[in-house]
């Protein structure tokens, strides 16, 4: 069925780009350049204000986002400086669809964002255009800072990148160089100590070279005690312009993040510990009748969410990278253009952590207080090579006017991964004791080294008809193989896969800026391994259907965007229920919703953000019974914010601007392997919705700008990532003052 899909999509691509092929050959050519919109905006480099109108994440070209048959979501580099957004969490906090299971503020290690309910964010990362490619816990961590803006892309996106989630993708634009020499110095001291440094230089060395150098510092506690983190990154950058038509961009970028003393969120953020009643219930009351007792005592005893469990001495996350990219541009005449991108990265690391030990947790029937944990260290590192060739030709007929864009990418990584066999200890959460000493075995549980390579050759056409009717198609090959080495038996595998994935999208444009639109798409992701009988998995497949309407007013700063969709993705791996050592690919999910953004600057001295999502998921086609149609985990049903800033002018501190946002996340499902009960089940735990507010006061005063940030402004304490013996905990209230000075 997904074949015939394909191929439908294949067929009506392939007439739409040929029929006006066709009529091409007896028109005339038209006077008009299709660039014209480019002078107000581009998709590429800076953007003052809020409100985007151009993107070049849902089509690799420089076009308006009403002509997008997509719903798309723009964070510009003013909305995240006034929010002071100190990650990809932060800066995606306030956009419709997307929540963040582990808390906002949190969880420092990377983006687990996860986008319209189905897969997270790192996952389907891009830094200018370029997938951010990982393994394991090497997985690039880009900070705000370092950014000029961020496009959020949502559904399906496989025809133009290649193997990605089904919800969507984030791409990540950086800072690059521009004409006008720009400079900035700033520092910020927050809460738990922590100090932050950061400049941004940009200067015109002469007509041909421009230069920027943007980077950071920061070094404090966290909330969980007994917990610290470090991070840095140094990102130089060049721009040549070779000539009128052809320009390179050049960007280098060292960086590192550390953890010390993750406990029992693998992060070093707050955790309580919770049990339930599933503990008492499995039997464990009949072995001990105090148990109901010590639950009770533990669960009632207000042990500090901020109380490390672990081993602070011993636990680290850590990971760095370098990397050196570009970007070529060629304009070969004013209708055909030339790009070329690729970045290499390296990155190593190592993840030491503990948690709770599943073959020994049986022991909690004697003493519920002492906590069997194993400690485990991780050394990892990754090679990936990323690039992108694309031709884009402009062409029209007498009411028909035509960008194709024709292209191929190569995606390559290496991990290697090591990791040592665990060492076992016990943690008495009622006595903690952090001097205890632990052995670590220095055998390794397990030693792999996996390559991986994609392949993608892709076409699209964006055709604009009579100037209201808008037809935009997309075809894409992948293909996939994987290798993976077992050095500890010196044994190979490797996994094959081919994949065509499709778009076709429809848009209407009404002169009064109305664009209502409809489009299906599909998507892509790799499976590796094999089930239990030695057979390889398939690629997961994802399909779309959405229907929606943006309106862009004339009298008004503004993007209005309100989306209907139906997400299906198929072939799923699950747990095998006759051996869960093995997975089995079967088990598909639906997700059903309904979206609205809007973002508005009424004036020049005010900014509305808004945003609201309905959304409901489940599974099917379970291998186990009683999983089916259950409700998928980490998905609020309703989630709802806004954000609104206001400046007033010119007053005796100088340009002086308020703001606040208010940001509603409603309840969701956790789901957990209950280790206590026969079998090991998966179980749903609630998570309770909860509200949060943040607030900020600046000014800007001749080259000084001063903010004063709050983030959770009432201290709201929820708690999330509910499991069996534990949850987590949000963030509390934490403040920053950040001045800067520009020169």
């Amino acid at each position: 069925m997904q074949l015939k899909q394909l191929n439908r999509l294949f067929v009506t691509s392939m007439l739409s780009i040929c029929t006006v092929n066709v009529l091409l050959a007896d028109s005339k050519k038209s006077d008009i350049t299709h660039d014209v919109v480019g002078f107000e905006e581009s998709a590429y480099g800076e953007h003052k204000g809020y409100v985007a109108t151009k993107s070049s994440t849902g089509s690799k070209m420089d076009i308006d986002i009403s002509e997008i048959p997509q719903s798309v979501s723009v964070i510009t580099n003013d909305m995240m400086k006034t929010r002071n957004a100190q990650s990809i969490q932060n800066v995606t906090a306030y956009t419709a669809a997307i929540v963040n299971p582990y808390g906002e503020n949190g969880d420092g290690r990377t983006n687990y964002g996860i986008i319209r309910g189905i897969g997270y964010i790192y996952k389907s990362s891009f830094l200018d255009g370029l997938k951010l490619l990982h393994g394991g816990h090497m997985i690039p961590k880009i900070d705000p800072y370092a950014l000029e803006r961020v496009e959020v892309l949502k559904g399906p996106s496989s025809v133009l990148y290649g193997a990605s989630g089904p919800g969507g993708l984030l791409n990540l634009q950086s800072k690059k160089p521009s004409n006008q020499a720009t400079k900035e110095i700033g520092v910020s001291y927050g809460s738990f100590d922590n100090k932050t440094i950061f400049a941004d230089i940009n200067e015109k060395i002469n007509d041909k070279i421009l230069v920027r150098l943007t980077s950071k510092y920061k070094k404090g506690d966290n909330a969980l005690d007994k917990s610290t983190n470090k991070s840095y990154f140094f990102n130089p950058s060049l721009t040549y312009l070779i000539d009128d038509s052809t320009t390179l961009d050049l960007f280098t970028s060292i960086a590192k993040t550390q953890i010390k003393g993750l406990g029992m969120s693998f992060s070093g953020s707050k955790n309580i510990i919770n049990y339930h009643n599933s503990i008492i219930n499995a039997g464990g009351a009949s072995l001990n009748p105090t148990l109901p007792s010590q639950a009770n005592e533990i669960n009632n005893a207000n042990l500090s969410s901020e109380m490390l469990i672990g081993l602070p001495n011993h636990e680290i996350f850590e990971k760095s990278h370098k990397s050196i990219g570009a970007n070529f541009n060629k304009s070969i005449n004013e209708d055909m253009k030339f790009q070329s991108a690729f970045r290499f990265m390296k990155m190593d690391g190592k993840y030491n952590f503990s948690s709770p030990d599943a073959s020994r947790l049986a022991l909690l029937y004697s003493d519920l207080s002492n906590i069997p944990m194993e400690y485990v260290e991780i050394d990892s590192d990754l090679t990936s090579f990323v690039i992108d060739n694309n031709l884009e030709y402009k062409w029209d007929t007498k009411n028909t006017f035509n960008t194709s864009l024709f292209g191929f990418d190569i995606q390559d990584v290496e991990v290697n991964k090591r990791d040592s066999d665990s060492a076992k200890y016990s943690f008495d959460v009622l006595s903690p004791n952090y001097s205890q000493t632990i052995t670590v075995p220095t055998t390794a549980k397990l030693d792999t080294q996996t390559k991986s390579r994609q392949l993608g050759l892709y076409a699209q056409n964006h055709m604009k008809i009579n100037e209201k009717i808008v037809v935009s198609s997309s075809l894409r090959y992948d293909k996939l193989k994987e290798t993976s080495k077992n050095k500890l038996t010196n044994t190979d595998s490797t996994q094959k896969d081919s994949n065509l994935s499709g778009r076709l999208g429809l848009v209407y444009l009404f002169e009064n800026g109305l664009s209502p639109y409809i489009t299906y798409s599909t998507s892509f992701q790799s499976n590796v391994g094999s089930d239990k009988n030695g057979k390889k998995f398939e690629p997961s497949l994802g399909k779309q259907i959405e229907i929606g309407t943006k309106y862009k007013p004339k009298n008004m700063n503004a993007l209005f965007t309100l989306a209907a969709f139906k997400i299906e993705q198929e072939k799923n791996l699950v747990k095998d229920p006759s051996n869960s050592s093995f997975k089995i690919q079967q088990g598909d999910a639906e997700v059903k919703g309904i979206e609205f953004d809007a973002l508005m600057s009424p004036n020049d001295y005010s900014n509305i953000k808004i945003s609201l999502a309905r959304l409901r998921g489940k599974e099917t086609n379970m291998a186990n019974p009683a999983y089916e149609g259950r409700e998928l985990g980490d998905l609020p049903k309703l989630t709802a914010s806004i954000w609104a800033d206001y400046t007033f002018r010119k007053t005796p501190i100088g340009d002086l601007k308020f703001g606040a946002g208010v940001k509603y996340i409603g309840k969701a499902k956790g789901i957990s392997t209950d280790y206590f009960a026969t079998g090991r089940p998966q179980k749903l735990f609630n998570v309770d919705s909860y509200t949060l507010a943040d607030a900020l006061i600046a000014t800007s005063y001749k080259n000084t700008d001063i903010s004063f940030n709050v983030n959770n402004v009432f201290d709201k304490k929820a708690r999330i990532n509910n499991n069996l013996i534990q949850s987590g905990e949000t963030q509390g209230r934490t403040v920053s003052l950040t001045m800067k000075y520009k020169f």
